[in-house]
């Protein structure tokens, strides 16, 4: 007999139990015996008498016995209106507040005790507003004294200057008023500066003769000698009546520098208040200090060389010796 045919009849594979056929003896002719592909489950039809399975209810997949579809939400936690409890409101609590008495305190003796604090409190905040209304109050009384002070002294400088440039007194008697006056007499720059303004007027000299000792000279003298930022407040002066004057030129020749070196020739500014006025960057003297630098240059260039034959006459002198 053919492989595995001694447990039956002769016949096909594994047909040892019944009729001819692939694993026939389960029923008619045809696949797997006697009824189509699974067809033991209902009429003909794939798995039987229903669609693919439709067991559980209707038509629909899945759908059977469960009633109409209902739509589910992906993403419950973004109000979605299905999926999952909805979240209950948190319930809002009323406002604790402390409690008044302190431990072994009873509640009159927490009222009184907060009632004082508060009496305090607002004590406090009075005084701080009365002190500080009563520095303003001296802050400015000392605001218009100072400024009534200012004014006086701007008024007795008016006189001092005055005094100075169109007083009645010159050379040794100026010096001397000068002397009496002391620290409350101006600044040099502003005395040469009221000078010219006073007298020069339109019309100033560019001789200078102002500058001659029997005039303002012997009393500028007296209070510049020996004093490099004295001599540079000479300078000073007659930069700013320049300025004020539009630093005009006067025989061909500019004011200021004309001016600068009637200066050096009546002993008001030695070369080294020069130098030092030229280096100045003060900002309270640049007003028209560049202009003034660009119309002295001649004066300045003839300065290094008078001071490089001032070293050479010291030098032969040395070789003499």
């Amino acid at each position: 007999r053919d492989r595995f045919d001694d447990r039956g009849p002769p016949g096909g594979r594994f047909g040892d139990r019944g009729g001819p056929g692939r694993f026939d003896d389960r029923g008619p002719p045809g696949r797997f015996g006697d009824r189509d592909r699974f067809d033991d489950r209902g009429p003909p039809g794939r798995f039987g008498d229903r669609d693919r399975f439709d067991d559980r209810g209707g038509g629909d997949r899945f759908g059977g016995g469960r009633g109409a579809p209902q739509p589910q939400d992906d993403f419950p936690a973004f109000g979605g209106t299905g999926g999952g409890p909805k979240k209950e409101p948190e319930p809002v609590l009323p406002p604790v507040s402390a409690p008044l008495a302190l431990p072994g305190e009873d509640e009159a003796a927490a009222k009184a005790r907060i009632e004082k604090k508060k009496r305090e409190a607002e004590e406090k905040a009075a005084a701080e507003k009365a002190a500080a209304e009563e520095a303003a109050r001296k802050k400015a009384e000392e605001d218009k004294a100072a400024a009534e002070a200012a004014q006086k002294a701007s008024a007795a400088e008016g006189l001092l200057l005055d005094g100075f440039a169109t007083g009645g007194k010159v050379g040794e008697e100026l010096a001397a008023w000068c002397a009496e006056q002391g620290s409350v007499l101006p600044s040099v720059d502003k005395l040469v500066c009221h000078l010219l303004t006073e007298t020069e007027k339109k019309n100033p000299d560019p001789n200078c003769k102002w500058a001659e000792p029997e005039r303002h000279g012997a009393a500028l003298v007296s209070l510049v000698e020996d004093n490099i930022m004295g001599q540079m407040q000479v300078l000073w002066g007659i930069q700013k009546y320049c300025d004020s004057q539009g630093f005009p030129k006067i025989n061909d020749e500019y004011l200021v520098q004309a001016m600068f070196r009637a200066m050096y020739k009546y002993d008001l500014a030695e070369a080294e208040a020069f130098d030092a006025w030229k280096e100045d960057e003060s900002p309270e003297h640049e007003e028209g200090k560049m202009k003034a630098i660009i119309q002295t240059m001649e004066w300045f260039n003839w300065l290094e060389e008078d001071d490089d034959d001032d070293d050479e006459s010291d030098g032969e002198e040395e070789e003499e010796y």
